[in-house]
């Protein structure tokens, strides 16, 4: 499961280096139909943890797991900005205070890390990036014999991970969006990115072929 996320939470990352604004993520995430939007998930899970997943994973997933910089990551888990739990992270937490106001000082460690975006910045690019991921990675572990199938994946993504409810999950997504045409959108942000976006081998070949996940009995 962590798995799924990471490649999603590494774009959400990157996309704040790029100086998105953090509500404005939690916005187009929310508009896409996830409860809860990107940069709070970072918050929720735990910046530490973060960084733990990033460096994991990156040895685990390779290039499947770049975008964010972990050397971000640690500047601010040393300036005790670990999420929700210690009442800041990429937002400050108070109690009973339903508006959360940026962590300035999270937002001065993420201007020391800025880098330039290479295109791909409007809401809907925005949100296909992240959204592009974190199926990717749903079909890479269908792919690689974790899921036992696309229904499994579904379930998983939707009740475990919150991923759009009203989209049936990441292959029922590829399903109605149409994989050829996730496929060329992601060779369009691998161009500009880098091969994180490389589409996997199933999502491909299921472009190439017409094929669907669910098949209409």
């Amino acid at each position: 499961t962590t798995r799924i996320l990471a490649p999603m939470m590494s774009e959400i990352i990157r996309l704040m280096q790029e100086g998105e604004d953090p509500k404005k993520i939690d916005k187009l995430c929310k508009a896409a139909g996830f409860p809860v939007g990107g940069v709070t998930l970072v918050d929720e899970v735990g910046l530490d943890i973060a960084l733990h997943i990033v460096e994991f994973l990156g040895k685990e997933l390779g290039v499947r797991a770049q975008g964010a910089d972990a050397r971000l990551l640690k500047d601010i888990v040393a300036a005790g900005f670990h999420g929700r739990k210690t009442g800041k992270g990429i937002f400050v937490y108070e109690k009973g205070v339903k508006e959360r106001p940026v962590n300035k000082g999270a937002e001065e460690i993420l201007k020391r890390y800025k880098v330039e975006p290479r295109g791909f910045q409007t809401d809907e690019d925005i949100k296909m990036r992240f959204l592009s991921r974190f199926i990717n990675e749903s079909i890479y572990c269908l792919q690689d014999g974790i899921l036992a199938s696309p229904l499994e994946g579904d379930i998983g993504a939707v009740f475990g991970l919150g991923f759009p409810p009203f989209s049936g999950g990441p292959f029922r997504y590829v399903d109605t969006y149409g994989a050829d045409k996730l496929v060329a959108k992601m060779k369009l942000f691998a161009g500009a990115y880098g091969a994180e976006f490389e589409p996997c081998q199933m999502l491909q070949d299921y472009a190439k072929s017409g094929k669907k996940f669910y098949t209409k009995k």
